[in-house]
């Protein structure tokens, strides 16, 4: 059942350049047929509701024909080809199409986002420093450890070599002692 369901949506948005004069889309279907998502369809409607001839149905669903779906085209294109922000589209229709210049990047930045970038920048450089303090911090315990491991090392070959010496004078000792045992014998 679900596939011939699947089926019948995936017929319907093939044959929409037929049939669109007949038909009204729903939200989703309207979204694949100017190639974004349902969210950003929603949104545009939410936003730009007066400029997009949708009809709403008796279930409060928005249903989309040519005028509608050619009017999200258009939005579509001014959004992301041309760069508008939804109020600069709300311009652009209230006053009859009329061509408005893209804001630039940095001007379309609110005083918030100026405000969490300079935070995170900030942040990131206080991180940097510490991770610089942090490095420093553990070269100085590298080299502590290299040395101790050194002084260790030689010690432990000092004290190798006295005690091989020890063992050394005593099997002198040893052999001394025994012939001079057995010399008496």
């Amino acid at each position: 059942m679900i596939k011939i369901a699947n089926q019948t949506q995936d017929q319907r948005a093939e044959n929409l350049s037929e049939n669109l004069e007949e038909m009204r889309l729903t939200v989703k279907e309207a979204a694949k047929y100017v190639n974004e998502s349902p969210g950003v369809v929603r949104n545009w409607l939410r936003e730009l509701k007066p400029y997009i001839p949708a009809v709403q149905g008796e279930n409060g669903y928005h249903y989309f024909d040519k005028p509608a779906l050619e009017r999200l085209m258009l939005i579509r294109q001014l959004s992301r080809d041309q760069n508008y922000s939804i109020k600069q589209i709300e311009y652009y229709f209230a006053t009859g199409e009329a061509k408005v210049e893209p804001e630039a990047m940095e001007e379309r930045l609110s005083d918030d986002m100026r405000k969490d970038l300079d935070t995170i920048l900030e942040r990131l450089e206080r991180q940097e420093q510490f991770n610089q303090a942090l490095v420093m911090k553990l070269d100085e315990q590298q080299h502590y450890i290299k040395e101790s491991l050194n002084k260790r090392d030689q010690l432990l070959l000092e004290s190798l070599k006295a005690s091989q010496e020890a063992k050394k004078a005593e099997v002198k000792k040893k052999r001394f002692f025994n012939w001079f045992g057995s010399d008496k014998s």
